[in-house]
């Protein structure tokens, strides 16, 4: 699992134009839209599950990897 925190999440996948807020990535989180982890009171991205696209098989590929 490879946490991330909404902003870098957002400035690493999103051209500047088209990135969304980081109010807006929380709301994701908090949703389910996007898979992630609140620690405390901040909200993370799980960047190796949403890469999987949900697909626990590829999660794990990613992870054995050191991808991301």
């Amino acid at each position: 699992m490879q946490l991330m925190t909404p902003a870098a999440w957002a400035e690493k996948y999103f051209a500047e134009g088209s990135r969304p807020s980081e109010a807006t990535v929380r709301r994701w989180l908090s949703s389910g839209q996007v898979v992630g982890r609140k620690v405390g009171g901040s909200w993370y991205v799980d960047e190796h599950a949403w890469q999987a696209g949900g697909d626990p098989l590829v999660e794990h590929a990613l992870l054995s990897m050191g991808v991301g």
